[in-house]
């Protein structure tokens, strides 16, 4: 099986950061008040005083707060299906698994839409809520491990040095810059390391 990334990665930017951006557009209250409070947990968080998820939650609560927020998810979807990357679209596969740190909420729409069956994702609870960890590091194969057990992976594909994890145990591995595949080897030195 293949294993992608998603966050600059197959798509060209971090779908965190344009759906914020895109919220700020239409809901530009709402995505105010979740950035201050995100900002003041932050702190906190580099202290030691609560989990990632908690400030993760907070900066994305905007959306739950959004009437009907799975017309809102839908149509960022639509409005940013063009950034999935060309060198992505000529080898995609249906079998293709997509595993991300970003919120299944959309991943699996910009999936359906590619096509593909097999999301694992940061998933919440309709109120914005993190169900677990966020989809992160070791965390990806853990959940992989839970879909798939003993999956094989053949090859694997990621920007950030967060996936070493799923990058040391594929057969093949690359690194993506930009819509530059390397061949991953231990030791590499990753210009994303979040």
């Amino acid at each position: 099986m293949n294993i992608y990334d998603f966050d600059d990665t197959i798509y060209d930017g971090d779908t965190n950061r344009d759906i914020i951006l895109y919220g700020f557009k239409k809901h530009p209250f709402l995505v105010m008040k979740a950035l201050k409070k995100a900002k003041n947990l932050e702190k906190e968080y580099k202290r030691g005083m609560v989990e990632f998820e908690r400030v993760k939650e907070t900066m994305l609560s905007f959306i739950f707060k959004i009437k009907n927020y799975p017309k809102f998810i839908n149509d960022f979807v639509d409005s940013h299906m063009k950034k999935i990357k060309p060198w992505y679209m000529s080898r995609r596969s249906v079998n293709d698994i997509i595993i991300s740190a970003s919120y299944e909420l959309w991943v699996s729409q910009f999936c359906k839409r590619l096509g593909i069956k097999y999301v694992i994702a940061t998933k919440t609870d309709g109120e914005g809520k993190i169900i677990g960890k966020n989809c992160k590091g070791p965390e990806k194969l853990r959940r992989l491990a839970t879909v798939i057990p003993n999956a094989v992976i053949v090859s694997a594909y990621s920007d950030s040095s967060c996936d070493i994890p799923i990058l040391d145990v594929a057969k093949t591995a690359y690194v993506v810059e930009g819509d530059k595949l390397i061949t991953y080897t231990k030791g590499y030195k990753f210009k994303n390391n979040n």
